[in-house]
């Protein structure tokens, strides 16, 4: 098989000498292995990609793998030989039990101590609304991809810092599937909470994204007097969605749309090249976390309920063609205006960095979007735009 040009950034941050060269040819099959089960299964060869991991599976240790890639790979493989399943098997949701959505919790909220990615995020698309909409007598945030909700907060307490009288409201749009009830009444107490304690006025709804008719936004987001913002990260919403969604938004009069590209969701790839570009992804995420000195339960718990579910739905909406165009410019084909990520927001993810123990995260700024990398690696990227 031929080389994969994945292993060439395996170890960016060791020296050729230290890679034990076993290990290393046990990588390159692994990994020409997985592609090769993707190439064949874009190509219709269902049974033979199966055939193909079902032989990774004795290459693959699982979760306790000693390698990011190694440990990257054995996700990817489960999830495409779920997506493949002729049962049609689906992974077990994230959090499917009270038990679950507690464990979920440390599990993000662990993840954001650890890593810079999602401050980096958060910070990036707060400063991206204050930029905006602070002039705005209430915000009225729709998110399609709300997390624990802390990016909020962080809105709520520069609002109350900076604009006491500006109200704050919070619209969740989630599918049932990936979010369990308490999970979401968590959310809302925690804001509704905290909001009490700054003095902001704050309303939190969630609206089912699984709507057949998503106009139904339009009744909730519309008040009059409300600036919008749209926290619409790439791949929250897939294939045929796109352009409804789009449309939707500029029909809700939306003032600005942010945008959180994880560096996996390369939608408008071929099947296997946008899994191997996802693996990819995966790997640089999973050596950050290593170098950072993650504790190994603690990294244990971020890869099972942050990283496999996030692989498992990007396997299955790549297994079911859901075709994406580039992000910038299907926004750009919507009627959507970049907006350049400001100065002081750049100012404020580098100081991030600064607070981190280790050196290797580095910041850089293209076609006015702001990405945050590991090494040569990038892991996630904000951009905005204006409607």
């Amino acid at each position: 098989m031929d080389h994969h040009p994945l292993l060439d950034h395996l170890h960016p941050h060791m020296p050729p000498a230290e890679v034990d060269s076993d290990a290393a040819t046990d990588h390159t099959t692994t990994v020409d292995q997985l592609a090769q089960a993707a190439k064949l299964a874009e190509a219709g060869d269902v049974f033979a990609a199966r055939q193909i991991l079902g032989r990774l599976n004795h290459r693959l240790p699982g979760t306790a793998a000693p390698t990011p890639l190694l440990r990257s790979a054995f996700y990817f493989k489960e999830a495409l030989r779920l997506a493949l399943s002729p049962t049609g098997d689906a992974p077990t949701p994230s959090a499917s039990t009270p038990y679950d959505v507690v464990v979920k919790l440390g599990a993000y909220k662990a993840f954001s101590e650890v890593s810079p990615v999602l401050q980096f995020a958060h910070l990036t698309c707060v400063q991206a609304v204050l930029d905006e909409l602070s002039g705005a007598g209430c915000i009225h945030v729709l998110d399609f991809d709300i997390g624990m909700g802390e990016q909020w907060a962080s809105l709520m307490q520069e609002l109350a810092q900076r604009r006491p009288a500006t109200a704050l409201k919070v619209t969740a749009l989630v599918s049932p599937a990936s979010h369990h009830p308490l999970e979401l009444q968590l959310i809302h107490d925690s804001l509704s909470n905290f909001a009490a304690e700054l003095g902001v006025p704050f309303r939190f709804a969630v609206f089912n994204l699984d709507a057949t008719d998503l106009t139904g936004l339009l009744a909730v987001a519309g008040g009059g007097g409300e600036a919008i913002a749209v926290h619409l990260p790439v791949g929250s919403v897939h294939g045929p969605a796109v352009p409804s969604v789009l449309h939707l938004v500029r029909g809700l009069g939306a003032k600005l749309v942010v945008s959180v590209d994880r560096g996996c969701d390369r939608g408008d790839l071929p099947f296997a090249a946008h899994l191997m570009q996802a693996l990819q992804s995966t790997v640089f995420l999973l050596e950050s976390l290593d170098a950072m000195g993650t504790d190994s339960d603690v990294a244990a718990k971020i890869e099972r309920f942050w990283v496999q579910p996030k692989i498992d739905e990007c396997v299955r909406a790549a297994a079911a063609g859901e075709k994406t165009p580039p992000w910038r410019a299907t926004l750009a084909s919507a009627g959507f205006v970049p907006v350049q990520v400001s100065s002081f927001a750049e100012a404020q993810a580098e100081s991030l960095l600064k607070k981190l123990p280790v050196r290797g995260f580095r910041l850089e700024r293209r076609a006015g979007s702001l990405f945050l990398h590991w090494q040569r690696g990038e892991l996630a990227s904000v951009a905005a735009w204006r409607c």
